[in-house]
C-alpha cells in the first residue's frame, strides 16, 4: 500500500486504537491509573525538527489534590512504560506496534 490509500489506512487504524484506549481508560479510572493515548515529542536533529508520536505507551497515576471552586485539581504522576498494577486488565493491543513511519516533507 502506498500514497493516499496507505495514509488513510494508517489514520483509520490509529483512530480506532485511540478510541479503544479512551474506552480502556474509562474502565481503569477506578484504579487511579491512566494510559496516555498519545504523546508527541519534538527533537532537533541535523536534518531539522523531528516529530515522534507515541500511542498508548506511558502510564500515569492520578492524584486528586483538592477542589478549587467547583473544579477538582489533579496531578498526573508518571509511573513508567510497564503496566503498574497486575490487577489492571491488559490494555488494547497496538495494531501497528513496532512500525516506524517516516514522512519527508
Amino acid at each position: 500500500m502506498s500514497g493516499e490509500a496507505g495514509s488513510k489506512a494508517l489514520e483509520e487504524a490509529l483512530e480506532k486504537y485511540r478510541r479503544e484506549l479512551y474506552s480502556y481508560n474509562s474502565f481503569i479510572k477506578r484504579y487511579g491509573y491512566y494510559l496516555k493515548p498519545m504523546h508527541i515529542v519534538y527533537r532537533r536533529t541535523k536534518r531539522g525538527l523531528t516529530k515522534y508520536v507515541y500511542y498508548g505507551r506511558y502510564w500515569y497515576r492520578v492524584k486528586y489534590l483538592d477542589k478549587h471552586g467547583g473544579t477538582s485539581r489533579v496531578k498526573w504522576v508518571y509511573v513508567g512504560r510497564e503496566k503498574p498494577d497486575p490487577r489492571l486488565p491488559d490494555p488494547p493491543v497496538h495494531p501497528l506496534d513496532g512500525l516506524v513511519v517516516r514522512v519527508v516533507s
